[in-house]
């Protein structure tokens, strides 16, 4: 789910089902807008692992978290 949003600075971050956060920047957003996301709204995603850690793309309004292995 959305966790923390920052609309003016292109990104935010979003709260996996173990409790984690993990950024997203508004080009990873599949079918939605950055400027009309919510905060609490179940997403799903793709998680995966950069240099500066943990990413999330290809998210999508809805309920799934795809962890891909690195």
């Amino acid at each position: 789910r959305i966790a923390r949003l920052f609309p003016d600075e292109d990104y935010g971050f979003l709260e996996t089902p173990d409790g984690r956060e993990i950024y997203f920047h508004r080009n990873a957003l599949a079918n939605a807008d950055l400027d009309s996301l919510e905060i609490g709204t179940e997403v799903q995603f793709v998680e995966e692992y950069l240099d500066e850690g943990p990413q999330a793309q290809r998210v999508s309004i809805g309920k799934h978290h795809v962890p891909q292995n690195s």
